[in-house]
């Protein structure tokens, strides 16, 4: 058992603690970033221009501030959010792993492009090996999957003059023949490529085969005519290619609420009617989408169980209040230990003092005894047998529902009382003795004398 100062100090040192938590936490919140930091691409591309529309509404219909941040693409922007030098960022599903990050939101399906000037007798992705084509820039997501289809095709970047360049070149360089590029369909610096009327696009051969081969591809067509350009719509026919998905990815570690915001203007109908292109999946039950790991405020929003949402929110408050509710769990620990404590130090003083009014009860019924040994008048002796009777009673009272009601000292007063009892009675019974056998003697003399 520990002892009462160990109690004590112990309660003591766990409030120490909880109010240590408290200003850790308190610290947290008024350090609570209201800055959102997102990773885009190039400031000509649809990842920045949809980044752009994005920061809009977060800005008007939140209280945070947005930073856009220019990237060279999806690879860059996985390393950044890696870094922590980026919040949230646009990324291709199949140009880089969400390993340590989450996804936040499907956006859209970028398109795999094969863009050849409408001159050139390019007509497949292997006529285009020996020629100057753009494969994208180190770093970005169109490199990353052109190097994985040129690596299907046995194919090597060497292969391709000016393999560096940004698809944008195609405008003016003439030497440059074309370009694979990977993006959704509202790409501006596409659409101006396109628009130019200079180019056609070819289909990507083995399409369905290249994407049973990559878990995060499927195969789709390019619309007709989904380009405008100065000889008409661009493609004329729809063309076969291989898709993946652009998601919002956020890096661990960001507050619930900051997520939420996002997420909750990345689905709102303002968002939606002015990027077109973006999806409307759930990504719980996509079948390419379902393997990637989802945040859990994304979970809650998209999980499909409505009846479980308010618990999983729940949950979800419980995780981002912990360091609270530990704090809480402690000071009401705290509290209970230190009024059961002082529970027990009253009960303790009352016992005391019931101690001390029982022994001042023995030390006087022991005073009457010695006090009643030299007394010679049987009045005294009467008050003294009633003073005891009284000190017995009221012991009686004091112990009355207490744990002294079993102690010594009790036992031992009541006992001093009857002993005190008994020789008061015993003297008085002798003194009324005494008294009549005098009267006797006397009244036998005055016989004797008449």
């Amino acid at each position: 058992m520990l002892s009462y100062r160990m109690k004590n100090m112990i309660s003591w040192f766990l409030l120490a603690i909880a109010g240590i938590l408290i200003l850790y936490w308190g610290y947290q919140k008024s350090h609570e970033s209201k800055m959102i930091r997102i990773a885009t691409a190039s400031k000509g591309g649809y990842y920045y221009q949809y980044g752009t529309l994005l920061k809009r509404y977060i800005e008007k219909k939140t209280d945070y501030q947005v930073q856009l941040l220019v990237t060279s693409g999806s690879v860059d922007n996985r390393g950044k959010l890696l870094a922590g030098e980026a919040d949230f960022a646009i990324v291709g599903t199949n140009s880089v792993s969400l390993q340590n990050l989450y996804m936040v939101a499907p956006l859209w399906r970028d398109y795999m492009h094969l863009v050849v000037r409408k001159d050139s007798q390019i007509n497949s992705l292997s006529e285009m090996a020996g020629h100057s084509i753009a494969l994208g820039k180190t770093g970005s997501g169109y490199r990353a999957q052109s190097m994985k289809v040129l690596e299907h095709f046995a194919l090597e970047a060497d292969q391709f003059d000016k393999n560096e360049l940004y698809f944008s070149e195609l405008l003016s360089d003439a030497s440059l023949e074309g370009a694979i590029v990977t993006t959704g369909l509202l790409n501006p610096d596409l659409r101006q490529v396109m628009s130019s009327g200079q180019f056609k696009l070819v289909s990507v051969e083995g399409a369905e085969g290249y994407a049973l081969n990559h878990s995060q591809l499927t195969t789709a067509k390019i619309p007709a005519g989904v380009y405008s350009s100065v000889s008409g719509p661009v493609p004329m026919e729809s063309v076969e290619t291989i898709v993946t998905y652009a998601v919002m990815a956020s890096r661990s570690g960001l507050p619930e609420k900051m997520v939420q915001a996002v997420l909750d203007q990345l689905n709102s109908d303002q968002m939606r009617s002015e990027a077109p292109i973006m999806l409307n999946l759930n990504p719980t039950e996509d079948s390419v989408l379902r393997y990637l790991p989802l945040h859990s405020v994304s979970n809650r929003y998209y999980n499909p169980f409505v009846g479980l949402d308010n618990f999983s929110r729940f949950l979800g408050q419980i995780a981002e209040h912990k360091v609270l509710i530990i704090e809480a769990i402690i000071i009401l620990l705290v509290v209970f230990v230190q009024l059961s404590q002082l529970r027990r130090r009253r009960i303790e003083q009352v016992r005391v003092n019931l101690a001390a009014e029982l022994e001042s009860v023995f030390r006087q019924t022991v005073e009457i005894e010695r006090n009643q040994k030299d007394a010679r008048d049987w009045r005294l002796l009467k008050q003294y047998l009633v003073e005891v009777m009284r000190l017995k009673q009221q012991a009686v009272s004091l112990v009355q529902g207490s744990t002294l009601a079993e102690s010594i000292l009790f036992l031992s007063t009541i006992q001093q009382c009857a002993d005190v009892m008994r020789q008061l009675e015993w003297r008085l019974s002798a003194m009324q003795l005494s008294e009549a056998a005098r009267k006797e003697v006397d009244a036998a003399r005055s016989t004797v004398t008449d």
